[in-house]
């Protein structure tokens, strides 16, 4: 069990939404390169990188250049990092693994484009992770701001490809502090063959102890930890991450 801190960018400000709603966002920090510096020194093993503009399809300038900073930070302190965002074409991927990053989480475009996505995780096996976004039963994209299909359906299509594994967000939940989607962790869990990231609503190191349960093999944490209810070192040192674990290629 890896145990993720999250850092979302928008505005080139460290940030996080209410349940993905871009007006009900709350900034936690003006330079994101000094969460990510707070979280090596905290013992996080991996972080998971957000550039919520760049999802949205509207790139801005400044939070192109604080993710390139938290990914600095992140590889000075020797911790993985997972990027995600905006990452539609091989050449981004590309670009994210060759300054650094462990992964490239693909979201609009797996749900979107599949054909494409798929085409990017032959090129780089083991290296993408696909981000299923749900609001019920329906997968979400361009920043949970669209409705994408069933989410059944990408989950049995992605069984096949060689992904690194999946992120499963909650959106209703994200930043609701109010406990993850157990049952629909174990649904994923029990139909994608690879690891599986909870995402949503974890505020609590026993959250996290119910999502190893539920079968999942990591999990992401984020407003809980930026509003002080959430240890991030005692739960790295509840739930140590051995080398080459969940995921890590």
């Amino acid at each position: 069990m890896i145990v993720i801190p999250a850092i979302d960018i928008r505005g080139g400000r460290c940030v996080r939404l209410i349940q993905g709603d871009y007006n009900r966002e709350h900034v936690y920090e003006s330079d994101p390169a000094v969460v990510a510096r707070r979280l090596v020194e905290s013992g996080a093993h991996r972080i998971h990188l957000v550039d919520l503009d760049a999802a949205r399809g509207t790139a801005d300038v400044d939070s192109a250049a604080a993710a390139r900073g938290v990914l600095e930070a992140a590889r000075e302190g020797g911790v993985e990092i997972e990027v995600g965002g905006g990452v539609r074409t091989l050449a981004a991927a590309e670009r994210w693994l060759a300054a650094g990053a462990t992964f490239v989480v693909l979201g609009s475009v797996a749900v979107r484009e599949p054909d494409a996505a798929e085409a990017i995780c032959a090129a780089l096996p083991g290296r993408c992770l696909a981000s299923l976004d749900v609001r019920g039963d329906v997968a979400q994209a361009e920043g949970w701001t669209e409705g994408a299909g069933s989410a059944a359906a990408h989950l049995e299509r992605w069984a096949t490809w060689p992904l690194g594994g999946l992120v499963r967000t909650d959106v209703a939940l994200d930043g609701m502090l109010s406990g993850p989607d157990l049952a629909g962790l174990e649904e994923t869990v029990r139909v994608f063959p690879g690891p599986v990231i909870a995402s949503g609503g974890i505020s609590t190191i026993d959250d996290i102890a119910r999502c190893a349960e539920a079968g999942a093999a990591g999990a992401i944490v984020g407003r809980a930890m930026y509003e002080g209810s959430f240890d991030l070192r005692a739960a790295v040192l509840r739930f140590p991450h051995a080398a080459g674990g969940a995921g890590t290629p």
